[in-house]
């Protein structure tokens, strides 16, 4: 049975917005399968309960913007402690010292810069395509859906990215709150059996 794509979205303070970018790149994706968007609530959470929420993502997507913030720190480590997949994405921009620190100590992470929403939903996309792209089809796509995806992300690298607004201005919505988006065509009937086609 196919896998729910499972992704942990980790911002800090300045990129609080930027959520938004990482659920509407999910939603415009030619495909229809389970993808889970989690994040730490808004009003906090505790170690243990972040734990719980990363602990078994397939991608973690890592925004770092121009200072370093709770809970962003401690979902930083956790990720690296629990070995999950981990995309750091930088805004570029200047830094204050608290993050000039943190990126020291993350000296070893491979960060991609983005300057405004545009170019981060470009980056998500084409990191997602990648990852439904598994060699056992974890996720369950079809044929055409496998060929969509390639078809968009090949659209995605030969396009010039667009100005679009800066970092901190995209307006909050999608997926900005953590969401589920549901898979109607890949889940087993909730009730009764499931009917093979012959």
């Amino acid at each position: 049975m196919a896998e729910t794509l499972r992704i942990f979205v980790s911002a800090t303070g300045d990129l609080e917005s930027e959520r938004a970018v990482i659920g509407r790149a999910v939603a415009r994706l030619p495909i229809e399968i389970g993808i889970e968007i989690r994040r730490t609530p808004a009003a906090g959470a505790s170690y243990d309960d972040i734990f719980e929420l990363i602990a078994n993502v397939d991608r973690v997507y890592f925004l770092l913007g121009q200072d370093i913030t709770a809970p962003s720190g401690a979902e930083w480590h956790l990720a690296w402690k629990l070995e999950r997949s981990v995309f750091p994405l930088r805004n570029a921009t200047r830094l204050t010292p608290a993050a000039q620190d943190f990126l020291r100590l993350a000296s070893f992470a491979d960060w991609t810069f983005f300057r405004s929403s545009g170019e981060l939903m470009r980056s998500v996309t084409l990191d997602l395509a990648r990852i439904l792209n598994h060699p056992q089809n974890r996720y369950g796509l079809t044929v055409t859906e496998l060929e969509l995806l390639n078809h968009r992300a090949a659209e995605i690298r030969k396009s010039v990215p667009a100005k679009s607004n800066a970092p901190g201005s995209v307006e909050p919505g999608g997926a900005e709150g953590g969401g589920v988006l549901l898979d109607i065509g890949h889940q087993s009937p909730s009730e009764g059996a499931l009917l093979e086609e012959e």
